[in-house]
């Protein structure tokens, strides 16, 4: 059970930067090669479409004020039932802590320091997560605050110096293709800043402090970040057109190059990449302190924090092998990854939520059920 309680404002910073990790450097390569020109009305679909879903959480969250996700879905779902779906997503969380700093190491080896040892990074990475999560939520939460701050300004500051390289011509024409590729992009796009927010249920409600209120901030969170992931995708567009950005790597970075502001700034580039990095850090850990207070609580661990050295060693085995090579992971991305976040994210919710609203509708019609018999008695008397 967690005992320390985070603020609202604190909540907003986690679900905007979990939102954000793993989008606006990556996904508008994907976007780009789906929807074409198109692909920033795919970030628009995808943030009115994943309402349902961050309702879904809300709701489930507050019909269970003192519980945390895996403690829901046991409740819910019942002892047998529950602990297998509790176990699926316990595992679906550490393969995610595991999935983000192949990323990073990715991304430094090959655009900042190629004779790097990828291990080497993931190690760095790996070791500020199990840092964050020994020192606790309270703290992680409270950093959360200023790293969201300082990636958001970074960001849109990189944004604002490439604006003159806009051409208003990359957009067009719109919807050439019809509106089926920009739905299929928003797809894989929710795979990406919605989704992910399934981490938060491990934190809400039973980690905060004032329930109106993490209402409020978890879907001002999730609009935050949507809006940030639009900007990065249609930036993309506009400066680089949809084929560079369909055939770039990390089309967010390709588009930092873009700015010139003569030899006094040099390597702007690198703003986007610590406001990536910020953000990358913040899903890490939701996806990391998710994993291991799930499991111990299956475990029925009195505390959480003496999985985290284990589980840090595992995340960085599992960072080096779980994706052998670039080609993979684009593969696993397109084929893998999207049905596996969707059936923990998505479909398991839906499931609990069903089965919550059916064991209330059967429980208020026995419960009516035993008051009528008891007047019929008592009419039966008189």
């Amino acid at each position: 059970m967690i005992k320390t309680k985070i603020t609202g404002r604190q909540l907003f910073s986690l679900t905007a930067g979990g939102s954000l990790g793993g989008s606006v450097l990556i996904i508008a390569a994907l976007m780009a090669s789906i929807a074409k020109q198109d692909a920033w009305i795919g970030s628009i679909v995808t943030v009115i479409t994943g309402l349902p879903v961050i309702w879904v959480y809300v709701f489930l969250g507050s019909r269970f004020p003192n519980m945390n996700y895996i403690e829901i879905i046991r409740t819910v779902l019942g002892k047998w039932l529950g602990s297998v779906v509790a176990a699926s997503t316990i595992l679906f969380y550490i393969q995610g802590s595991s999935h983000v700093p192949w990323h990073v190491g990715d991304f430094i080896t090959s655009q900042v320091m190629p004779e790097t040892p990828a291990y080497v990074v993931n190690a760095l990475f790996i070791t500020a997560i199990a840092v964050a999560a020994l020192y606790g939520l309270e703290a992680f939460a409270r950093a959360t605050e200023i790293f969201l701050i300082i990636s958001t300004i970074m960001f849109i500051f990189a944004m604002v110096l490439v604006l003159p390289n806009a051409k208003i011509e990359n957009l067009q024409p719109v919807l050439e293709n019809g509106f089926l590729p920009v739905l299929k992009s928003s797809v894989f796009l929710s795979c990406f800043i919605t989704y992910p927010l399934i981490t938060i249920m491990m934190i809400y409600p039973v980690g905060i402090d004032n329930l109106r209120e993490a209402k409020k901030s978890i879907f001002t969170g999730y609009f935050w970040a949507g809006s940030i992931s639009f900007l990065a995708i249609l930036m993309s567009i506009l400066v680089l057109g949809w084929p560079i950005t369909a055939n770039t790597r990390y089309p967010a970075f390709r588009l930092a190059k873009e700015i010139d502001v003569g030899i006094i700034f040099s390597r702007i580039e690198f703003i986007v990449f610590v406001s990536w990095i910020l953000t990358q850090f913040i899903i890490n850990t939701l996806f990391f302190y998710a994993g291991i207070t799930g499991l111990s609580q299956l475990l029925k661990l009195k505390n959480h924090k003496i999985l985290v050295i284990p589980a840090a060693f595992l995340a960085l085995i599992f960072s080096g092998i779980v994706f052998p090579d670039v080609i993979y992971q684009e593969n696993w991305i397109a084929f893998g990854w999207v049905p596996y976040i969707i059936t923990h994210s998505f479909i398991f919710p839906v499931l609990i939520l069903v089965v919550y609203l059916v064991k209330r509708v059967i429980e208020k019609h026995s419960v009516n059920n035993g008051k009528k018999s008891k007047e019929n008695r008592n009419t039966d008397i008189v």
